[in-house]
């Protein structure tokens, strides 16, 4: 699926070159403001001060974290970096390794992988990698802007939530059968008495019948 998403980003990247019919970009300013990016993101990440980084950013810029909403305009990306340094988990190493850009007229695209360090208090160090796409388009100023990024991380789900949830799934059936336990406890004695009470019923009944017929 995020294959397909990513050919489907490129086939619509190539064809927006195509039809633009512009002059070719300069690469090597583009290239240059891809790193001065991705330099403010990382000092960013690690000191918590978005203003750099948001410089970058079309006010309108699309940001698409994974398992989230898509968040979009400025204030709201700074809101979410804010949000995300409050949570306790601190970055202590970051790093962003630039694998191609391409760009026609006036857009461009960057993928590139990423590798982080992070501290998150009781939990200890957390260690994360993964792979980025951010699209870029040109301002009538002649400078770079973001205008969408999207990333996930390589690892699978940690092996503690499975088992947590094993745990949990066991606590809840051990709970289910107690009370199933108690009712069918509960059932065995009602029937034994019902059953005492309906043999003695008919002795008695019996022993009328008896004394009639001798009379």
């Amino acid at each position: 699926m995020r294959t397909a998403l990513l050919s489907v980003v490129v086939a619509l990247v190539s064809s927006l070159f195509v039809s633009c019919g512009q002059k070719e970009p300069d690469m090597a300013s583009l290239k240059k403001t891809v790193d001065d990016f991705n330099t403010a993101s990382k000092e960013a990440m690690m000191s918590g001060n978005v203003d750099k980084v948001l410089s970058y950013y079309d006010d309108n810029a699309m940001e698409m974290p994974p398992n989230m909403g898509l968040i979009r305009g400025k204030d709201a990306i700074k809101a979410f970096w804010n949000q995300m340094d409050k949570s306790g988990v601190k970055m202590t190493a970051v790093s962003f390794t630039v694998e191609d850009i391409q760009a026609g007229g006036t857009i461009a695209y960057e993928i590139g992988t990423y590798d982080m360090t992070m501290s998150a208090g009781k939990s200890g160090e957390m260690k994360d990698n993964g792979k980025y796409i951010t699209l870029w388009k040109e301002q009538t100023d002649g400078t770079w802007k973001v205008v969408a990024e999207t990333w996930n991380s390589d690892k699978a789900l940690p092996a503690v939530e499975k088992s947590t949830s094993s745990k949990s799934d066991s606590k809840h059936k051990v709970t289910a059968k107690k009370p199933a336990s108690k009712k069918s406890a509960m059932s065995k004695k009602s029937g034994t008495k019902k059953k005492a009470t309906a043999k003695k019923a008919p002795a008695k009944k019996s022993a009328k019948k008896s004394t009639t017929k001798k009379k």
